[in-house]
């Protein structure tokens, strides 16, 4: 995707498009200018030896950047340090001969089937290619695409999450005031009847604005999407998305309004009819009401008149034009207790998972990057017997296939104590026989625990048998956290060689208790520094957080501003419930206030309805809210391979107080109303 300038010319070596992720951290921009040295042929084949051949001898080029391009692989763990320069065919001409290539040509394909056809396409490779000196090394490109493509996922799932809430949200708004505007009619429906409307006619009459309603809503929200198009996707979705802008899918759209009008025309006839059956039981002699056994429960309690009223009138709906919108106010609260509880839960899971190290592969304390030793053969270390440490362990990572799947296959190897992969089902291999795959590569292989694959190495192919899922860290080269294979350091040494060099080694240990970890750090610097320029110890680092990880804190606003919207919609039907409530019960308040009730105690009778809404919404919408959000993180922790370990934060135990206090707040208005008007006037009007 070009971003800013033009495409190189493919016939002029000097010019050159840089990508996003080296274009940022150099600063360069179109325009500019990339100059390198380079080594010649001769120096590269010397150093490929195991030769030193001095500085680089190459010619110095200085490249003119014409354009800044954005690649797949900008977008993941590759692009963040630095990326690929693609040159141009015309470099190629004009260097060949002069600059020396640390590789051999690479193929990027793209199969036809995905996933499906690596296998094929993979054989086909090594069928045309096995005759040549180097043969063929097999890459997959997760380490290029899963960190995007995870979060995007993630993100996919949010924005679903979103809408179904913002579409509860509607429902309950909805449902709010056609109920309210309707119940206003009630009144009118005895002497509609006496005067021969059916009760058919009645709910046309009570209905009929919904149409109009339903027509104009759904014509908006039609609209309203497709002007609202360009803004999304968000995050790392937006910069991969190569046709950002105006965008109208006919399908969803249409199915969409359809819904909308559908829903609105619904929500009006459930409310007309409703409103006609009510007015059939008005004459009706109404039955003792649950309200009035709270009543005599609370007052046998000792509860105080103005407690005992606010009980009854929390849990009473009235009838006609005394009518309260309760059931909407009680399910605002509890949906968004619900919302707010998830995303607690799901962003206290989410910074769990951040900061445990354990979570995301990295068992141990620390890792050296061992290029000390000549081949794979994990012995003969000068620090293993460090006293810092208390347990040691040697991996090496080389590229395999299982079952035509390449992947990055982890040879570890015990050296003192115990130290090993984090397995998230089944164990760790015990032999030589066994492999632990990721989740990613047991689901493409269409694998479980306990069958056999075919792994293949530079020299051979062995069968072995799962025995476990497991968590695969991220070291020096990006690594995706769920597509990779672990085996014992004796079951990789079968299906490679372990003297051909195309290997990583690292160590890795665990820190004895009170252990000086920096004078560890100088003492390995030191033996490095013994060994010489060509056979060194990597530095001495600790746990590096995956792009995946990264890519999902990005989108960390979200759960908030989710929880923002419902526990707004909480306190929205909250306040409209109360507001309501005092209008259409002024008359109540008004003999309340006759046979001795004062401000203060009509203030706590408010308080108490606002009270009540609060208990019945964290009683039914926490331990929901809880149970939602560990769901969410659990689709999440699958997608990305982790443990689907969930974190229910001390934090969650405030959201008693806070419902509380903050549904007291919003009742203190309609409450002070209620105190400071005149009975007089009230009963006069009724």
């Amino acid at each position: 995707r070009l971003i800013s300038g033009r495409r190189a010319n493919l016939s002029a070596p000097d010019e050159v498009t840089l990508g996003e992720g080296l274009a940022k951290p150099t600063h360069l921009g179109v325009g500019d200018h990339l100059a390198f040295e380079s080594y010649t042929p001769a120096q590269v084949a010397k150093f490929l030896r195991g030769k030193d051949a001095g500085p680089p001898a190459g010619p110095h080029v200085r490249l003119r950047i014409v354009g800044i391009v954005r690649r797949p692989l900008d977008l993941g763990d590759r692009g963040a340090s630095g990326g690929v320069t693609v040159l141009t065919p015309a470099f190629n001409r004009t260097y060949h001969d002069r600059i020396g290539a640390w590789g051999g040509p690479i193929l990027r394909v793209r199969t036809r089937g995905g996933d499906a056809d690596v296998s094929r396409v993979t054989a086909a490779a090594h069928r045309i290619f096995g005759g040549t000196p180097d043969g063929v090394v097999v890459l997959g490109l997760a380490i290029e695409t899963e960190g995007a493509r995870n979060a995007i996922n993630v993100l996919t799932v949010a924005l679903l999450v979103f809408a179904g809430v913002a579409a509860l949200s509607g429902v309950v708004a909805i449902a709010i005031v056609l109920n309210r505007e309707i119940a206003v009619t009630n009144s009118d429906q005895l002497t509609l009847r006496a005067l021969g409307s059916t009760r058919r006619q009645r709910g046309a009459m009570s209905g009929s604005r919904a149409v109009l309603i339903a027509s104009g809503g759904a014509l908006i929200a039609g609209l309203g999407a497709v002007a609202a198009s360009p803004f999304f996707p968000i995050g790392v979705a937006r910069r991969a998305d190569p046709d950002v802008g105006v965008h109208a899918d006919w399908v969803v759209l249409v199915i969409g309004v359809l819904a909308i009008g559908a829903l609105v025309v619904g929500i009006a006839v459930v409310a007309a009819v409703r409103t006609t059956r009510e007015s059939l039981r008005a004459v009706v002699p109404r039955r003792r009401t649950r309200a009035a056994a709270m009543v005599d429960f609370t007052t046998g309690a000792g509860f105080s008149p103005a407690a005992t009223t606010g009980l009854r009138m929390a849990v009473e709906p009235g009838r006609g034009e005394t009518a309260v919108p309760l059931r909407s106010a009680f399910l605002g609260v509890v949906l968004g207790v619900v919302g707010v509880g998830a995303a607690v839960v799901f962003a206290s899971s989410l910074g769990h998972l951040a900061s445990t190290p354990r979570m995301y592969g990295w068992t141990w304390d620390f890792r050296v990057n061992d290029s000390a030793t000549s081949h794979c053969d994990m012995g003969n270390r000068a620090i293993e017997r460090d006293h810092a440490i208390s347990a040691i362990a040697a991996v090496c990572i080389e590229n395999i296939e299982v079952d035509g799947r390449p992947v990055a296959g982890w040879g570890y190897q015990p050296i003192r104590g115990t130290i090993a992969a984090e397995t998230i089902s089944g164990r760790q291999p015990a032999n030589a026989r066994e492999v632990a795959l990721g989740s990613d590569t047991l689901h493409a292989l269409g694998k479980r625990i306990g069958d056999l694959v075919h792994v293949s190495g530079s020299h051979g192919v062995r069968s072995y048998r799962i025995v476990g899922t497991v968590v695969l860290p991220r070291m020096d080269d990006p690594q995706p956290l769920a597509d990779g294979a672990v085996l014992t350091g004796h079951g990789l040494a079968a299906i490679t060689d372990p003297h051909d060099g195309n290997f990583t080694q690292y160590l890795l240990g665990d820190f004895a208790a009170g252990a000086d970890r920096a004078a560890f750090a100088r003492r390995v610097d030191a033996a490095s520094r013994r060994l010489g320029e060509n056979n060194l110890f990597g530095r001495v680092t600790g746990p590096a957080v995956p792009v995946e990880i990264a890519r999902l804190r990005q989108i960390g606003w979200f759960p908030a501003a989710l929880a923002s919207l419902l526990a707004v919609l909480g306190l929205a039907a909250v306040g409209h419930a109360l507001v309501t409530g005092v209008r259409r019960r002024r008359r109540e308040f008004a003999v309340l206030k006759t046979l001795g009730f004062d401000r203060r105690q009509v203030r706590v009778n408010v308080a108490w309805q606002a009270t009540t809404l609060a208990v019945v919404g964290l009683a039914v919408g926490l331990p929901v809210g809880v149970l939602v959000g560990n769901s969410a993180w659990r689709i999440v922790a699958d997608g990305l391979g982790v443990a689907p370990t969930t974190a229910v934060p001390v934090l969650v135990l405030l959201a008693f107080p806070a419902v509380i206090v903050a549904l007291n707040l919003v009742a203190f208005v309609p409450g002070n109303a209620a105190a400071r008007a005149r009975p007089a006037v009230a009963l006069q009007v009724e």
